[in-house]
C-alpha cells in the first residue's frame, strides 16, 4: 500500500473515531434524561454544553486533520511520488528529461541532487560513448596495422610479383570484409594493364581493359578513391550495376589509386561489402592501408628489378632469362601448348666497336633493345643473353609465327638507321636463330641448343638472316636485295 493511501486510511480512521465519541456522549446524554429521579433541568444544560464542546472539538479535529493531510500531500506525498517517477526515468536510461520537485527542504534537497546525477550520468554517458568510439578505432587501427605487418612479412619472403599481389588482395578483403577484390598494375607511363589479379585466381590481363575516362577516371586522373554506395545503386538500378570494365556485378563498389613516386601504377578495388555498405571511413583506410602496403610493395619490385634486370639495357639480364624459360617450358609441357625462342646477334659488332668506341657501341645495344621492346607481345620476355647477343621467350607461339616475326624483327632493325656522333647515319643489323617446342625441341636446354645452332648458321651464312632450326639443312632465309 502506498504512503498517500495511508495516510488517507489514518485520518479517516481519526474522524471515525470522533464521531463515534460523539454519538456514544449523545446517546449517554439521551439515557440520562430518560432517568425520572434526574434534575432534568440541570443535567440538559450540563449535557448540551457537554455536544457542543464535543461538536466544536470533533469538528476543529476534522478541519485540523484535513489541513495536516493537505499539508503531508503537497510537501511529502507529492514531492515522494516525483522523486520515485525521476528514479523510474534515470532506471530507464532517460536521464535527459527535466523535473522540478517542490517540497520540504530534505525532499527539494534530493530531488536537486538527483537532478544532478542525472546530469552527471549525461554526461558521462557521452563522454563512454566518445570512449567506446575511440576504443573500435583504435582497434580497427591495431587490425589494420597487424594486417599490414603480416603483409610485409610475406613480401619479403616472396619474390613473385602476381603472388604478392594475390595476399595484398586477401588481405585487403580479410580488412574491409567484402566478397569481392581485386588489384590492377599497369604498364609504366599508360594504363595498359600488367598485371590484374583478383580474390578467385589471377587473370589473364587481356581480358580486362581500364579506359582512363571510365567509371575508375577519378582514381586515374584526380589520384583519389571512386565509392558507389548501395543506396545510390539501389535508387539508380534496382539494387544491381554492372560495371563493364571488369565485367562486374556489383552492390556497392570503393577502389583506391596506388600510386609510387606521384605516379598512379594501379587500382585496389573492393565490391559487395558482406556488412552494410562501404562508408567514409572505409574510404579512409582504405586509401591508408593501400597507400602504405603499395610503397613497400613498389620498393620491393624495384630492388628486385635490379636483381634481375641489365644495367645498361633495361632488358631481363641472363639468370632471369634461364629462369622464366625453365617456368615456361614446363606451362608448355603442362598444357600441351607452343613455345617459341629466338637468339639475336649483331652483326660485326666488335668492328663496331673498335671503329666508334665502346660508349657509342653501348648507345647501339640500347637502340636495338629499344626496338626489341616495341616489336615484342606484352606476353613475350626479352632479355640480354650476352654481351651483343638477346633473347626473346614467345609463349603460345608456333614455329612458324617465330618465323615470321624474326624477319620482321630482322627488318625493322636494319631499316633503323642509327646516329653517330660525327653526325653520319649507320645501319646495324641482326642474325636471328629460333627453335620451337614440339617442332625442333623438348625441353629448356634442347630448345636453346637448337635455337643458337640456327643463329650460327645464320651467322655463317653472311648475317642480316632469320633463321630458324627446322630448316638448318635448307637455305636459310636470306634478306632481300633492297636490305
Amino acid at each position: 500500500m502506498r504512503v498517500k493511501q495511508r495516510l488517507s486510511l489514518a485520518i479517516f480512521l481519526i474522524i471515525a473515531v470522533i464521531l463515534a465519541a460523539s454519538g456514544a456522549a449523545y446517546l449517554i446524554s439521551y439515557n440520562i434524561l430518560q432517568d425520572p429521579k434526574a434534575d432534568y433541568t440541570a443535567v440538559k444544560n450540563l449535557i448540551t454544553i457537554i455536544l457542543y464542546l464535543m461538536g466544536i472539538l470533533s469538528l476543529m479535529l476534522a478541519v485540523t486533520a484535513v489541513i495536516i493531510f493537505r499539508l503531508l500531500l503537497n510537501k511529502v506525498i507529492n514531492p515522494i511520488v516525483e522523486l520515485n517517477h525521476i528514479t523510474t526515468v534515470m532506471a530507464e536510461g532517460r536521464p535527459d528529461v527535466k523535473f522540478e520537485v517542490k517540497g520540504i527542504d530534505e525532499l527539494s534537497g534530493i530531488a536537486a541532487n538527483l537532478i544532478r546525477i542525472a546530469d552527471s550520468y549525461s554526461t558521462c554517458k557521452g563522454q563512454v560513448l566518445t570512449l567506446e568510439n575511440t576504443i573500435a578505432q583504435r582497434q580497427k587501427a591495431v587490425r589494420e596495422l597487424a594486417i599490414l605487418n603480416e603483409l610485409m612479412g610475406f613480401i619479403t619472403s616472396e619474390t613473385r610479383f602476381d603472388i604478392i599481389l594475390k595476399n595484398l588482395v586477401d588481405r585487403t578483403k580479410h580488412l574491409i570484409k567484402s566478397d569481392y577484390c581485386a588489384t590492377l598494375i599497369f604498364e609504366p607511363g599508360t594504363f595498359m594493364t600488367k598485371f590484374f589479379v583478383a580474390s578467385e585466381e589471377i587473370h589473364d590481363i587481356r581480358r580486362v581493359s581500364i579506359p582512363p575516362e571510365g567509371f575508375f577516371k577519378l582514381p586515374l586522373k584526380e589520384q583519389i578513391p571512386v565509392r558507389l554506395d548501395s543506396q545510390h545503386v539501389l535508387s539508380e538500378n534496382q539494387g544491381r550495376t554492372i560495371i563493364p570494365e571488369l565485367n562486374l556485378e556489383i552492390k556497392d563498389i570503393l577502389a583506391v589509386p596506388l600510386i609510387f613516386s606521384s605516379e598512379v601504377l594501379g587500382l585496389l578495388i573492393i565490391a559487395n561489402k558482406q556488412d552494410g555498405t562501404f562508408d567514409h571511413d572505409d574510404e579512409d583506410m582504405l586509401m591508408n592501408f593501400a597507400f602504405q602496403a603499395f610503397q613497400t610493395i613498389a620498393m620491393h619490385e624495384k630492388i628486385a628489378n635490379l636483381a634481375i634486370t641489365d644495367g645498361l639495357t633495361g632488358l631481363n639480364n641472363h639468370r632471369h632469362f634461364q629462369e622464366k624459360l625453365m617456368e615456361e617450358v614446363e606451362k608448355s609441357k603442362r598444357y600441351e601448348r607452343a613455345l617459341s625462342l629466338l637468339l639475336l646477334d649483331i652483326d660485326h659488332f666488335k668492328s663496331f666497336n673498335d671503329s666508334y668506341g665502346h660508349q657509342v657501341g653501348d648507345m647501339a645495344l640500347k637502340l636495338i633493345s629499344s626496338i626489341i621492346k616495341n616489336q615484342i607481345r606484352r606476353t613475350d620476355f626479352s632479355a640480354r643473353y650476352g654481351g651483343d647477343e638477346f633473347s626473346i621467350i614467345m609463349p603460345e607461339t608456333v614455329y612458324s609465327g617465330a618465323k615470321i616475326f624474326a624477319d620482321r624483327l630482322r627488318k625493322k632493325i636494319a631499316e633503323t638507321p642509327f646516329p653517330l656522333p660525327n653526325g653520319e647515319k649507320a645501319l646495324i643489323t641482326v642474325s636471328i636463330g629460333f627453335a620451337s617446342i614440339p617442332d625442333n625441341a623438348k625441353d629448356k636446354n634442347e630448345l636453346i641448343e637448337m635455337a643458337d645452332k640456327a643463329l650460327y648458321i645464320a651467322k655463317e651464312h653472311g648475317r642480316n638472316i632469320s633463321y630458324g632450326s627446322a630448316d638448318i639443312s635448307k637455305k636459310p632465309f636470306m634478306p632481300d636485295s633492297k636490305e
